[in-house]
């Protein structure tokens, strides 16, 4: 598990284009399967790949290691 602190460069950004940014290594297609799958959670909840991030919001990224 990988967690990311949003910070004031971050804020703003959709959640798709944050995951993007932070794995480069992971494929758009399991991104997504993830986010249905509730391994990508905001907050300590579920999130959709259109959420918008503020400061301070934590990301959590239950994934595979060999993605980052």
């Amino acid at each position: 598990m990988r967690s990311f602190t949003i910070r004031e460069n971050d804020a703003g950004q959709r959640m798709d284009k944050f995951i993007t940014k932070a794995v480069p290594l992971l494929p758009k297609s399991l991104m997504y399967k993830y986010l249905r799958l509730k391994r990508i959670k905001l907050n300590g909840r579920r999130t959709e790949a259109a959420c918008r991030l503020a400061e301070g919001d934590r990301v959590q990224l239950y994934i595979n290691d060999e993605y980052f």
